[in-house]
């Protein structure tokens, strides 16, 4: 109904309460003459302004003019000449001339009654409001809104554009009102520092935030802890010569982990640190069991005293493996005949399932190499390994959704009872050899959830679940676990009162793309679309004689986006005595 309320409508409420019908008679008869037609006068000039009045008696034509001028006793109202109700002699004519008129009134004469006229001493014939204050524009301080008036405005009419406007980089806009543009400190700026001995890192006080670097203020990277030496600064790597090389409050970290007082083999040393008064050339650094001062200990697998020999060794195992043929392809036996697990007689049974009931086909497969053939992911043994994960592995993006893409059950080892998705899981019966004391197994875990999810529960998990009656008492355990990246943040479990995290993007072993050591290129994990843990061995006591069940188990965690894989190779019995845990190759 509003609608079609109309200009009679509206007489009829301006007039206080005056019927339709009164309000249309007046606009039908009030003003008796003929055509009224813009008197206007103005020259257009040959501008496209067209003058618009259509049955318009009086008011604004568009363009300048007006569309007429009413007679005595009438009032333009919404372009209407009307006459003034006599509202003290109650006769129904003109107004009494001993009286004032009362009722709707026009100041501006812009055609809208002053009661409902937004500005009613300015001319506003559009009630134009930009801010939608409900003041119209020519009376408002402060038309677009922003909290600036206009005066002090340098853009009165955009409101991201003021005094109390954020200074923002890129769009060439004074955004602040202060005569300047992408300007230092701006909101979005980025942090640039003085490099003075060019390592690529600056002192963190020389720090200011640009919107583009200036001269002298080129590199991106802070925490310098000497501008004026080229080997110290957080972009190198730690050397073991009593220094903070690296830049992070510790000295000869990484140097000698396993405390035997010989330092890593892999790190340069210079002098006689203090913290491996014996030198260098410890082969094995997370094992007090091996180092340059150990006698070697025949068929245990290990080069014992890092002479690059493992005297006598058969590999540490009572059982050697009997793979036949190219083991590859996308079955069961293959995938066991690439992870060298060929035992004829002692594995009794093996599948590959998901528990969440998706449709897994391309999410395994037996392979000679995975990626470039330049990369670091050449088997550990023999001429291929299995690849088992939670999207297909030959997908580029690897954020692909498996058919049927189903959720839950809940992870039955996660603390906070995460939902999984697209688990897929090879689980092998077998019974351990005579002479073996344990297993060992090799892989790597890639994700493409690097590096957003670190320190998160959302991150997905690769279990290596060991079901042994004497070993665990027939209750599933994880065997695969170590140190968390950010135990504050993010952990698993505790043991101890030491926070331990289970194989995914939170170990302490995972390689974050600001220092990547494994190159794992054409898998599609490969910075900056993920990352790795790099190369792992996992080692597990078992008793000679004892039936146990393995279960290799990889899901999505909270959702089914972001896939990760999992390589899995060399899998060998021990024989003598070894450390178990988890320990990587670098």
């Amino acid at each position: 109904m509003r609608a079609r309320d109309g200009v009679a409508g509206q007489l009829a409420r301006a007039f206080g309460g005056w019927s339709v019908a009164a309000a249309v008679a007046l606009l039908v008869g009030a003003c008796g003459g003929g055509e009224v037609t813009n008197q206007s006068g103005a020259d257009t000039g040959g501008t496209t302004c067209t003058p618009s009045c259509g049955a318009a008696q009086c008011g604004d034509d568009g363009c300048g003019g007006v569309c007429g001028v009413c007679g005595a006793g009438l009032s333009c109202a919404l372009r209407q000449c009307v006459e003034i109700p006599d509202t003290v002699g109650g006769d129904g004519a003109s107004p009494d001339t001993d009286t004032t008129p009362s009722g709707p009134t026009d100041l501006d004469q812009d055609s809208v009654f002053d009661n409902v006229d937004n500005c009613p001493q300015v001319f506003n014939p559009d009630q134009r409001d930009s801010d939608g204050d409900h003041r119209g524009d020519p009376c408002d301080n402060d038309r677009d809104g922003d909290g600036d008036e206009n005066l002090l405005d340098c853009e009165p009419d955009n409101p991201y554009v003021g005094p109390s406007a954020p200074e923002r980089c890129g769009d060439a806009v004074d955004n602040d009102c202060d005569g300047a543009t992408d300007e230092e400190g701006a909101v979005d700026c980025e942090d640039f520092f003085q490099d003075n001995d060019g390592d690529g890192a600056g002192l963190p006080e020389t720090r200011r935030c640009l919107c583009a670097p200036l001269p002298g203020y080129e590199v991106r990277v802070g925490g310098d802890c000497n501008d004026a030496n080229a080997a110290v600064s957080p972009l190198v790597g730690e050397t073991c010569d009593d220094l903070d090389n690296n830049c992070n409050l510790l000295v000869d970290e990484g140097c000698d982990d396993d405390g035997d007082g010989f330092c890593d083999a892999a790190l340069p040393i210079v002098g006689t640190p203090a913290i491996c008064p014996k030198g260098g050339g410890d082969c094995y650094d997370y094992s007090a069991l091996v180092s340059p001062e150990q006698e070697e200990v025949l068929n245990d697998g290990l080069d014992n005293d890092c002479d690059g020999v493992a005297q006598g060794d058969n590999g540490g195992s009572p059982l050697p493996p009997t793979c036949d043929g190219a083991c590859t392809g996308s079955t069961v036996d293959a995938v066991l005949c690439a992870m060298e697990i060929c035992y004829p007689g002692y594995v009794t049974g093996s599948s590959i399932t998901s528990p969440t009931g998706d449709g897994i086909s391309g999410y395994w497969t037996a392979m000679n190499r995975w990626g470039s053939t330049i990369n670091g992911l050449a088997p550990r043994e023999g001429g291929s390994y299995a690849v088992l994960g939670s999207g297909r592995w030959n997908d580029t993006n690897h954020n692909a959704y498996p058919s049927g893409a189903f959720g839950g059950p809940p992870d039955p080892y996660s603390s906070s009872g995460e939902d999984m998705y697209d688990a897929v899981e090879l689980k092998v019966t077998m019974r351990a050899p005579p002479g073996a004391t344990g297993f060992t197994l090799d892989y790597i875990f890639l994700s493409a959830e690097y590096e957003e999810f670190i320190g998160s529960e959302f991150n997905d998990k690769f279990y290596i679940v060991l079901k042994a009656p004497q070993t665990t008492q027939n209750q599933p355990t994880i065997i695969n676990y170590t140190h968390c990246s950010h135990p504050n943040q993010y952990h698993d479990f505790l043991l101890e009162g030491e926070a331990w995290c289970y194989i995914a993007i939170n170990t302490a072993f995972s390689e974050p793309c600001a220092n990547v050591t494994t190159n794992i290129a054409g898998t599609g994990h490969q910075c900056p679309f993920g990352s790795s843990t790099g190369w792992l061995s996992t080692s597990w006591p078992i008793q000679a004689g004892e039936q146990f069940e393995l279960i290799f188990h990889i899901h999505d965690t909270s959702d089914d986006a972001w896939d990760s894989q999992v390589i899995l190779d060399n899998f060998r019995w021990e024989g003598g005595s070894f450390e178990a845990g988890t320990i990587s190759h670098h």
